[in-house]
Formats: structure tokens, C-alpha cells, sequence
């Protein structure tokens, strides 16, 4: 494959490195991506199973991915061949990052795209934010008369959905971590192997040895499995104090299954007023695009147009895929590590782990306050059960 990639300069592949930073931070990447997300998050819930149809919806996300990277690069006339030699040659190059400028969740919707947790973590977390934003909203349209014992229950509904998200996140998080190490440890054996060619000491270089990067994914394997059972018995205490004082309340099951039908129907008007938010920036988008997109450099055109996508057709159309997703996935866990260890400002032998460390400790310290709000929301909803105030 990698031989019939075109050569390209350091300003043509800048130039095209650029464009598809553009692209991620555009409409154009966020309307197919995210509604898909949207559309097909509500079946992924807080359990450790893997249900067949997340291994297809992880398929279909992968292939929704790849059209949008790949009919953009075709637009130019580039194969996924062209584009994962970019990849390597910005990266032998010290070039521009792929997470540079871009956010968050499209950084996480590229690695979800090359590993399955990852993207369970992801959907699972959209879930969480659509049920959280539709609990909010009822929370909002509450009325008057509602304003008491009711109000309080709206309340504690909406800490135990954020401290549930927070969680998701929390998982996220620790999912990233695994992945971005495991890219380390390839990473590490590369290293170890050129070392070993050369005949180099040990102390001749700066890199983690394989083992020791295996050592770190097995502690921070222990300590997300910890993380993650802690959670898991949180919310089932989290869901049990809800049905007790549901009962305690009264609620009866017909008031809880329209709350729940509510519930359902404000997700999907809520899903739907983002899709068209997301059309309507789309189309504005593209109108600007037509003025003010920068033209790639002349002879970037002339060597594009003279390549006939004769070559490109002779190889595999799953091929061409794979090459795609592996190099932008790479690229991405790479510009990540890097990251990590530029901004832990110590040794790279060891600064992503603690990097790592800081970020989770931070994300573990906000579902504990969050704990805390929601023990303090419980307490106030016990004293007015207690009073026999009516609902």
C-alpha cells in the first residue's frame, strides 16, 4: 500500500494535514458523526455487558467515520494511501498535532473509532448527558404546586443522573488512558527492537523497556477496575434509595411510567433540535466555505490531478479503510502521549502516568462532591417524608 502513495512535499503535506484539521472542527464532521451518536446511544446503559448490536453499531460508527475523512480526501483526489503517508511523514517531521485545536470529543470519537471500549465509553456517556439534559428540562417545567416534596425529588433525580455521568466520564477517561499506553508500549518495543539491532545499552536511550510499560498498563488496569466496581455498587445504592423513597413518597407506578414516557419524548425533541441546529450551521458553513476556503498550493493541484485513481481502485476497498483508521488512530494516541508528557514537565520516561494520575484524581474528586450534594439532597427528602409532607 505504501508504495503507491504519491510523494508530497512538507508544505503539500502541511497544507493537507490543515485541511483535515479543518474538517474536524467543522459542521461537516459533526452533523454525520454526532447525530449517529445520538440516534443510536440510547440502547448503551451503565452494565458491564457487550451486547452483540454494540459490536455492530461500533462497525457502522467506524464506517460512518471513515465516509466523512474519505469522500473529503477524495474531493482532493487523495487515497487513504496518500493520507496515512502524511501521517508518517508529519509525524518523522515534528509537524502540527492532530489534537491541536481540536476538541475533546472529536479526539475521543477518532480513538473510539480504532477501539471498541472507547467507544462503548463514548455512547454510553452521550446517554448519560441526553437523560440528564431531558431530567433538567422536566425539572424546569415543574409546577407551581409541584414546587415542594416534588421539587426536592427533581432535584436529587438530576445529582444522581450528573454523579452517573461524571462517572461514565470518569470511565472514559481511564478507557483513553489504556489506549493511549498501549500505543506507548508499541511504541517501547519499536524502540526496544531498533536498540536491539544496533546493539544499544539499555541506558543508551530515554524510552520506557516494554516491560515497564506493561507494568504501568497493569496498575492502571487495577486501579480502573477498582474505580469501576466502586461505581457499579454506588449506582445500584444510588437506584435502591431512589425506589425506597419513591415508595416511602407514594409515587405510584403509573405517575413513574409517565414520567418515563415524558422523559423518552423530550430526548427525542431535544435530539431533534440539535440535528437541525447542526444542519443549519452545516449549510451556513458550506456558503462560507465556497468564498473563503483557502486554495492548496498550485503544484499539490497539478500532482493530484495528474494522479489517475486508477491506483487507488486496485486496492481493496477494506484495505483502503484500515489504512485510514490505523493511521489517524496512531497519529492521534502519538500526539496524545506527547501531550501528556509536555505537560507533566518531567521525564518522558514516566510523565504520562503521572499525568494520567492528576487528570483522574480530578475527575474522582468531582463525583465525590458530587456524592455528597446527592447525600445532602437525600437528607432534606427524608426530613419532609418524615413531616408527612403531601407531594
Amino acid at each position: 500500500m505504501a508504495d503507491d502513495a504519491l510523494e508530497f512535499t512538507a508544505e503539500e503535506s502541511d497544507w493537507v494535514f490543515d485541511y483535515v484539521l479543518n474538517l474536524f472542527r467543522s459542521p461537516a464532521w459533526e452533523l454525520p458523526v454526532m447525530c449517529f451518536i445520538d440516534d443510536n446511544c440510547a440502547i448503551f446503559d451503565t452494565s458491564e455487558e457487550n451486547k452483540f448490536i454494540y459490536t455492530e453499531l461500533h462497525s457502522q460508527f467506524r464506517e460512518v467515520v471513515e465516509n466523512v475523512l474519505g469522500s473529503h480526501l477524495a474531493e482532493m483526489g487523495l487515497t487513504a494511501t496518500d493520507f496515512a503517508a502524511i501521517c508518517e511523514k508529519q509525524r518523522e517531521a515534528a509537524g502540527g498535532s492532530v489534537s491541536d485545536g481540536v476538541s475533546a470529543d472529536v479526539v475521543n470519537q477518532i480513538l473510539a473509532m480504532d477501539d471498541f471500549m472507547s467507544f462503548k465509553k463514548l455512547m454510553v456517556k452521550r446517554n448519560l448527558e441526553l437523560e440528564l439534559e431531558a431530567i433538567k428540562e422536566l425539572r424546569e417545567e415543574a409546577t407551581e404546586d409541584e414546587h415542594d416534596l416534588e421539587a426536592q425529588f427533581m432535584e436529587l433525580s438530576v445529582l444522581y443522573k450528573q454523579e452517573e455521568m461524571e462517572q461514565a466520564e470518569l470511565e472514559a477517561a481511564l478507557a483513553m488512558s489504556m489506549v493511549v499506553q498501549g500505543e506507548q508500549l508499541r511504541l517501547a518495543s519499536v524502540a526496544a527492537k531498533v536498540a536491539e539491532d544496533k546493539h544499544a545499552s539499555a541506558s543508551d536511550t530515554r524510552q520506557l523497556s516494554p516491560a515497564e510499560v506493561q507494568q504501568q498498563i497493569r496498575e492502571s488496569k487495577k486501579k480502573a477496575e477498582e474505580i469501576c466496581k466502586k461505581n457499579k455498587e454506588s449506582l445500584e445504592e444510588n437506584r435502591n434509595k431512589q425506589r425506597e423513597m419513591q415508595q416511602a413518597a407514594e409515587i405510584s407506578e403509573v405517575e413513574l411510567k409517565r414520567r418515563e414516557e415524558y422523559l423518552k419524548k423530550q430526548r427525542d425533541r431535544i435530539i431533534e433540535k440539535k440535528k437541525r441546529e447542526r444542519e443549519a450551521q452545516l449549510k451556513e458553513y458550506q456558503q462560507e466555505q465556497k468564498a473563503t476556503a483557502p486554495e492548496p498550493p498550485p503544484q499539490l493541484v497539478e500532482k493530484l490531478q495528474s494522479n489517475t485513481s486508477e491506483e487507488a481502485k486496485k486496492a481493496e476497498e477494506e484495505e483502503r479503510r484500515n489504512a485510514l483508521r490505523i493511521a489517524l488512530a496512531r497519529r492521534m494516541k502519538q500526539d496524545l502521549l506527547e501531550s501528556a508528557n509536555a505537560a507533566a514537565s518531567e521525564p518522558s520516561t514516566g510523565s504520562f502516568k503521572v499525568h494520567q494520575v492528576v487528570e483522574l484524581d480530578e475527575k474522582l474528586q468531582r463525583v465525590e462532591d458530587l456524592r455528597r450534594q446527592s447525600h445532602e439532597r437525600e437528607n432534606k427528602v427524608h426530613a419532609k417524608l418524615r413531616a408527612g409532607v403531601p407531594t
